[in-house]
């Protein structure tokens, strides 16, 4: 997959927010995808990044109840978003199982969740020392962009 750069800095922009947990800088940032092409192209980096970062988190595919976990955790600590587990384990299971987000989840809520699961997953994740979540999703993207 060939990362966007002008899409690349506006997910970064919007995921900096979700990590603030600042709902209405969020708002004010996802306002900035003002055509289909970039808003296409966001929702697939976002949705390669989480199903990334979900099989790098248990060191392979996750298992239903796995997903279940990590869905009760992202939801409490992203409550400011108002997404529940059951909607983030329905977005984590439709990814990793390749399935189009649209056939169990609203066309807005995928919005919300692409970038809420998203940012939780890349700022919850356990670093070195010195790193941030941003860099984090550097390794990730550059292992996407090399996957093809």
């Amino acid at each position: 997959m060939r990362i966007d750069d002008r899409v690349e800095h506006l997910v970064r922009e919007a995921l900096h927010w979700v990590v603030k947990r600042d709902a209405e800088s969020l708002d004010a940032a996802l306002a900035a995808f003002v055509d289909e092409k970039t808003r296409r192209e966001s929702l697939e980096l976002l949705v390669a990044v989480a199903g990334f970062v979900l099989i790098d988190l248990h060191q392979g595919r996750p298992n239903h109840a796995q997903v279940q976990v990590v869905a009760e955790k992202v939801a409490h600590m992203e409550a400011w978003a108002n997404i529940t587990s059951d909607e983030v384990a329905v977005f984590m299971n439709a990814i990793l199982a390749g399935r189009s987000l649209a056939e169990d989840l609203r066309t807005e809520d995928v919005v919300v969740l692409a970038f809420v699961v998203a940012g939780s997953l890349l700022s919850s994740r356990e670093l070195p020392e010195g790193q941030w979540w941003f860099d984090y999703l550097d390794q990730v993207e550059a292992a996407i962009e090399a996957a093809g």
